[in-house]
């Protein structure tokens, strides 16, 4: 594989467009995202790397499908994949989860991820090479916020997958890891009340929420070298919190 072949899924999201502007490398950049690519057109035209926007809804079984076939069949296999996609974040009591809704949200954040590794994984387990890299969250390390029954369980479910898939594919050559932050001041918390965010950042020790530039640097050490030697862990990046 004479060229990185990087694929972001959810890349229109806050973090998948500072992680795009700060990618050094020379690559071809997949840009997976779901409903509206302004901010990656807009990224596309200010910088000066290889950037392939791919629409598929991940809700939706056949679009995955049909996006990583295309994908196989007019760039190759991407031996770097980053998975950021996942549903609002929502405060919503358990008693009023709807089954719709959860199972909406475990296809997007859970069944993409299963189906995309799925195809791509063996085979770069042949090509003896390849780095995962997927958005968790700080709730998975310890004792979880209330009202937060759908996004636990699939971050769980994501967690066990990494974990799994890491040791299966250890002597492969393909490091799989995820990163966990806590509260992170991007567009995904446009659902919750100002004052939970706020109340949040108080109690960190560093007395403010986590911003995408804590996050990206993250995410590139992980896809590049320097990562060699790092597989099947989960990075905090909370700030020194507990909660």
């Amino acid at each position: 594989m004479s060229k990185d072949i990087i694929l972001i899924i959810g890349a229109s999201s806050d973090i998948g467009i500072d992680l795009i502007k700060n990618i050094d490398e020379d690559a071809l950049i997949l840009a997976h995202y779901n409903s509206s690519n302004k901010g990656l057109s807009e990224l596309s035209n200010k910088i000066d790397k290889e950037l392939v926007m791919i629409k598929a809804d991940l809700s939706i079984e056949d679009e995955t499908i049909s996006m990583i076939e295309g994908i196989e069949n007019k760039y190759g296999i991407p031996n770097k994949i980053i998975h950021l996609a996942a549903t609002k974040f929502e405060n919503i009591r358990f008693k009023d989860v709807k089954l719709d809704d959860f199972q909406n949200d475990l296809e997007i954040s859970l069944k993409s991820l299963i189906i995309i590794l799925n195809k791509f994984l063996p085979k770069l387990a042949k090509e003896k090479q390849g780095k995962v890299v997927c958005m968790l969250s700080s709730v998975v390390l310890n004792i979880p916020p209330k009202a937060l029954t759908q996004y636990t369980t699939i971050k769980y479910a994501l967690l066990g997958l990494v974990k799994s898939l890491a040791s299966e594919y250890a002597d492969k050559n393909i490091q799989i890891n995820a990163i966990s932050p806590s509260m992170c001041e991007t567009k995904f918390l446009d659902g919750i009340n100002e004052k939970l965010i706020e109340l949040n950042a108080y109690h960190n020790p560093l007395k403010r929420n986590a911003v995408v530039s804590d996050i990206t640097p993250i995410i590139k050490m992980l896809i590049s070298s320097e990562s060699d030697y790092i597989n099947g862990v989960n990075i905090p990046i909370t700030g020194g919190s507990v909660f």
